[in-house]
């Protein structure tokens, strides 16, 4: 069968035309959009040319399956209409690779019947020949990992097992010796229950251990992170490339109900891309008509809170260390008042910046295909140079883009999703003109989940470091707390300070814990410095002099410190609140 193609150039919908070429490009650039959820559909060939595959509709249906390419390293993009396809017209169309040993394209597919192998010598636009290697299903296929330390290659996937009467996924990676001809299969080791206990009145999801990526060390032994519904992504390892595993065990990296990308640069470094971030605590639905009864029990989700940010680190050092840490996407429709239901479910019902691919770019660069429902996926090109950044800082020129700030309407909508409000308004600056300030308050509503106003910024993670703020507590406030994380909490998460490392809490005349630091009705600026994050305090300064008492640590980090969250800390309704003007993040590891 002849694979026909009728195309037609396009500028994606969407697009963020910066005029910039590639090596221009340093921070993260938007360049365009996957046409399908972005784990496994993106491809590079030899040439340079880049293609992510997909659905232009609904899903399964042949006649909408499209690729996008790129022969100007993922600048412009094309559209390409598959007309008559070899590839399975009753499958999700994730692209073949070239195998490095034989220069055939390989890939991997699940179907209800088994999992078969297609192997075009042809090129990628086939023809394929087809071969099924496993009766059992198997889903969630990635892009295979060919090994330098030996000639095999790994595939990862998932499978449904029994286990104590209930249907759980596991984790598995076929293995390959002699280039995709014969395959075997290892069975990761099923992941950890997630139990009950406080702040959590309801079991989340069960996901055990599953969508695994892996990394091949420069020793050869492997290492596998897996989604959980713990507040961790696991990790296991193997000593036999790939042919048996270690039982899950949890990892250095937060992350609940999402799935992790290593990967692997040309000069040794290792990214990783994940959600580095913790959802609200599970609430009772024991009650609630409105959704059904397993996603009361833990055998579905009944709302996703932490999927509206994805981050990027960096290893120099195989994975010893990282550096990063930082937001490399926000959901742009994270404060959407229709967010559980606009853009309908077509293609995807989640409407997560989870998920991911990436490839390396000429001169270093690295192109990042993220994100599941159509109005949130992207294309995005940035340098890994950008994570090593020494301090970042905001002063709301460019309004909210960088800030987390939303509130959840009760009631889930759509798919596992709250409708959102946007949260603490950015208001006009009292003593300067055309600028504009954010004011944090508690204005009592019972239409949200939580009424507390709150909002979360990111910079690149701290070992050593500072960050300082400029605030003015209003006449008549309740106060507020300022506290200084690890890891992306919601904005209105009113015990993300508990898993702080330091957290400042100021009452309406200025007082905290260690005395007065704010005045009312005068701007201050907070510097808070740290030096030792497994035992260290951190200092004060107020306006610049340091101050008498210093902040305990109060949760040890792995990783430093990357996010400050703001937020009003009374139940009573407060109408002032206090008023944030610019913050500035150091970094001195």
């Amino acid at each position: 069968m002849k694979f026909l193609l009728s195309t037609m150039v396009f500028l994606l919908a969407g697009f963020i035309v910066t005029g910039q070429t590639l090596n221009q490009i340093y921070d993260p650039v938007v360049v365009g959009h996957p046409p399908d959820n972005a784990f496994n559909g993106l491809v590079q060939l030899s040439d340079g040319e880049l293609r992510h595959y997909g659905f232009e509709g609904e899903w399964f249906q042949p006649e909408n399956h499209i690729y996008i390419s790129s022969k100007d390293n993922g600048l412009m993009w094309e559209k390409h209409i598959i007309t008559d396809s070899v590839l399975f017209a009753d499958e999700n169309m994730p692209p073949a690779v070239c195998s490095p040993y034989s220069g055939d394209f390989i890939r991997l597919i699940g179907t209800p019947k088994g999992t078969l192998v297609l192997r075009s010598d042809n090129g990628i636009n086939g023809p394929y020949r087809k071969m099924q290697i496993d009766t059992a299903p198997h889903d969630m296929i990635r892009h295979p990992l060919f090994l330098k330390t030996r000639k095999r290659m790994l595939v990862t996937c998932g499978r449904s097992i029994l286990k104590e009467g209930r249907e759980v996924m596991q984790a598995c990676v076929y293995y390959s010796d002699d280039d995709g001809h014969i395959w075997n299969i290892s069975y990761v080791p099923v992941g950890p229950v997630f139990t009950v206990e406080w702040p959590h009145k309801k079991p989340r999801w069960q996901n055990y251990a599953i969508e695994p990526t892996i990394a091949e060390l420069k020793d050869g032994k492997l290492w596998m992170l897996l989604r959980t519904s713990m507040d961790r992504l696991y990790e296991s390892f193997s000593e036999d490339h790939g042919s048996t595993w270690t039982i899950p065990a949890p990892s250095r990296f937060y992350s609940t109900l999402t799935m992790p990308t290593f990967f692997r640069m040309k000069d040794g470094r290792l990214l990783l891309f994940f959600c580095g971030t913790t959802p609200l605590p599970e609430e009772d639905r024991s009650a609630d008509t409105t959704i059904r009864e397993e996603q009361k029990n833990g055998l579905w989700e009944d709302v996703f809170t932490n999927r509206d940010v994805i981050h990027a680190a960096i290893s120099d050092d195989d994975g010893k260390t990282w550096k990063g840490f930082r937001e490399l996407y926000l959901n742009p429709l994270r404060n959407e008042s229709d967010f559980a239901t606009s853009g309908g479910n077509k293609v995807s019902l989640d409407k997560s910046v989870h998920q991911s691919q990436a490839v390396e770019l000429p001169g270093g660069k690295v192109l990042v295909a993220l994100g599941q429902h159509s109005l949130v996926r992207a294309m995005i090109i940035f340098d890994p140079g950008w994570l090593y950044g020494k301090e970042r800082a905001d002063n709301f020129t460019n309004g909210l883009n960088n800030w987390s700030t939303f509130k959840y309407i009760k009631g889930i909508k759509g798919h596992c999703a709250y409708n959102r409000d946007p949260g603490p308004r950015l208001v006009d600056h009292p003593d300067e003109a055309n600028k504009k300030i954010l004011n944090i308050r508690h204005l009592i509503n019972s239409k949200f989940v939580c009424d507390v106003d709150g909002a979360v910024w990111n910079f690149p993670a701290s070992t050593k470091g500072s960050f300082s703020t400029r605030i003015m507590l209003k006449s008549g406030s309740k106060g507020g707390r300022i506290s200084l994380i690890d890891r992306w909490f919601n904005p209105t998460d009113t015990l993300a300070y508990r898993y702080a490392m330091y957290t400042l809490k100021f009452d309406g005349n200025g007082n905290s814990d260690y005395g007065q630091i704010l005045e009312p009705d005068k701007w201050t600026e907070l510097t808070l410095e740290w030096n030792d994050l497994q035992s260290g305090p951190c200092s004060l300064k107020i306006n610049h002099k340091p101050y008498v008492y210093t902040l305990p640590l109060r949760f040890p980090p792995i990783n430093g410190i990357n996010y400050v969250q703001f937020q009003s800390v009374t139940y009573e309704e407060d109408k002032v609140g206090y008023l944030i003007e610019s913050v500035k993040a150091v970094v001195r590891n």
